[in-house]
């Protein structure tokens, strides 16, 4: 078969005997050669120029700065990797790209930057440290459990809008442990809750943050 493109190239180097159908076997005219070179050069052109695209590419190290890729398939996503070829990123209409796993959609997103997520989604919950003063860095979790050996005050650093999770407190052994709440905490009828102080009692404050120094929450007690 004539090699009229890169992707036509073997990867057997016998059988790589012709450029653009000049021959370059053995024994060839040396002006075949030159003729051949001036080939490779104008096939290498079409495909940084975009004329030719690459059936496929496979780079062990480096860095690719701009390409263009197929569309790729759910069950054949076109970036993807050697060892796990139905798992990667396809575009799976108009203005649209697809997350697969396991020639499964798992995430979409599309041109008015709706994102659609098919299964299920979950949060770490990050265990804090029980002290007279607790302040939640906000970007380190969604979610934020603690069990309480003293008495404490509650606030958030690095809040942003939009996050939403839960403040797990559970009483220690002791119990009898209270709580307040800066002032970024806003709660229903600007009351903030009362723990429930027997030993190993479980609350739960749910949040929505408004802004960096505003948080909506409600208290949900005595979980049993």
């Amino acid at each position: 078969m004539a090699k009229n493109s890169w992707n036509d190239y073997s990867t057997t180097a016998s059988s790589n005997t012709d450029i653009g159908g000049i021959d370059i076997s053995e024994g060839c005219s040396p002006a075949n050669i030159n003729d051949a070179l001036r080939e490779i050069l104008a096939q290498t052109g079409d495909v940084v120029a975009g004329t030719v695209s690459l059936t496929s590419l496979g780079i062990t190290t480096g860095n690719i700065t701009t390409g263009v890729f197929g569309d790729g398939l759910v069950g054949t996503p076109s970036i993807t990797n050697t060892g796990d070829t139905d798992t990667g990123l396809y575009f799976s209409g108009a203005d649209e790209i697809s997350l697969t796993t396991a020639g499964t959609q798992r995430l979409s997103v599309d041109s008015s930057g709706h994102l659609n997520h098919n299964g299920s989604a979950s949060a770490d919950i990050n265990a804090l440290t029980s002290s007279t003063a607790i302040t939640i860095d906000m970007s380190t979790a969604q979610n934020h459990s603690v069990t309480l050996a003293h008495n404490t005050t509650f606030d958030i650093s690095n809040g942003t809008a939009g996050q939403t999770g839960s403040i797990i407190i559970t009483q220690d052994g002791t119990g009898s442990r209270t709580a307040s709440f800066s002032s970024k905490f806003k709660f229903a009828g600007a009351t903030a809750p009362t723990l429930t102080t027997t030993a190993s009692a479980v609350d739960r404050i749910d949040y929505f943050i408004v802004s960096s120094s505003l948080i909506h929450a409600v208290a949900t007690l005595n979980l049993s």
